[in-house]
This record gives C-alpha cells, structure tokens and sequence, in this order.
C-alpha cells in the first residue's frame, strides 16, 4: 500500500513539474517583445502592485518578473532578444522546444 501512495505522490510531483517546466512565454513577454504593455486586466493589476500575475504567470521567468516590477530583464540573453523585438528563447522556452 505504500508503494502504490509513494508512486501516486511521485506521478502528481512530475506531473506538475512537466506542465510547468514545458510552458509557453507569457501574455506579458510575448506583448512586451512586441512593443507593448499586456492588456489583459488581471496583469495590469498585478503590474500595479508590482506583482506577476497568478493566472497568467504560474511559474514567472525572469522577463516576467522584471517587467511586473517595470523594469527591463538583466539578463544579457534577454536584452538581446528585446532588442530584435524577440522573446528570449533560452529564458521563456516554447513547448516544442522541451524534451
């Protein structure tokens, strides 16, 4: 019986890391490489208090954590992507890219 909760425990653990691990860039990332601020109302709100937004953003990358503070990402990855109007591939990874 022990081995069958540990295994259940097991499944749900990579489970979650798979589904976060393989996520695409952000509402926010993807309008911020286009030029523009996220328009949706939950992440203006988050951005007011300087927070990222829980719906949106279950697990923030750098870009979104920098940008909910209004700032631009320090990473040097990232300032070279925003400078072709890109998203940094290395920092917010599409689901395709994952294996």
């Amino acid at each position: 019986m022990k081995s069958v909760k540990s295994l259940g425990v097991l499944l749900l653990v990579a489970g979650l890391f798979l589904g976060t691990a393989w996520a695409d860039p952000s509402c926010c990332v993807k309008a911020k490489a286009g030029g523009k601020d996220c328009d949706r109302s939950c992440c203006v709100e988050a951005h007011k208090n300087k927070k990222t937004c829980e719906k949106c953003q279950k697990d923030p990358s750098c870009c979104d954590k920098a940008i909910a503070q209004g700032k631009a990402c320090a990473h040097k990855c990232c300032a070279e992507a925003a400078k072709e109007k890109k998203v940094c591939e290395k920092c917010n990874p599409k689901k395709t890219d994952k294996k």
